[in-house]
């Protein structure tokens, strides 16, 4: 008899830890959810409609700090950069006159403590907006 409880519960262990044991089930790892990017600091007239905010890096300088952004829009280049032009004239900023790098709008706010960079440009088939608001 103890040699067959014996043999019973050794079959028994072996049957409930078998079935834990062994290589264990490969499951490809979840992707990250993307996380979202805040653009709560970023002026109304600064968000271009529908765009997806990708980016959000904070700036320091020795005499200013801004934050820059990088959205994403279906919408031509031309469209985006007139919509900046216009919405960003409407708030009161003016054309930075020490601006003028080839491609690249700036305009600064009339009292000059903030400015906006911008570069429109094209990539795998979207337009990227890359935004810099700066405070003095």
């Amino acid at each position: 008899m103890k040699k067959s409880l014996f043999a019973l519960l050794a079959a028994l262990a072996a049957a409930v830890f078998s079935t834990g044991c062994g290589k264990a089930e490969e499951k490809p790892a979840a992707k990250p959810a993307a996380a979202a990017i805040d653009i709560s600091s970023l002026p109304e007239f600064l968000r271009y409609p529908g765009a997806t905010p990708t980016e959000r890096m904070e700036l320091n300088t020795e005499d200013s700090k801004g934050t820059s952004w990088l959205l994403v829009s279906s919408d031509p280049r031309a469209q985006v950069e007139e919509w900046y032009r216009a919405s960003v004239e409407k708030a009161g900023w003016v054309r930075n006159p020490d601006g003028g790098k080839v491609g690249l709008l700036e305009w600064v706010k009339p009292d000059k403590t903030e400015t906006i960079k911008l570069l429109v440009y094209e990539k795998d088939g979207k337009t990227n907006i890359s935004l810099t608001h700066g405070l003095k």
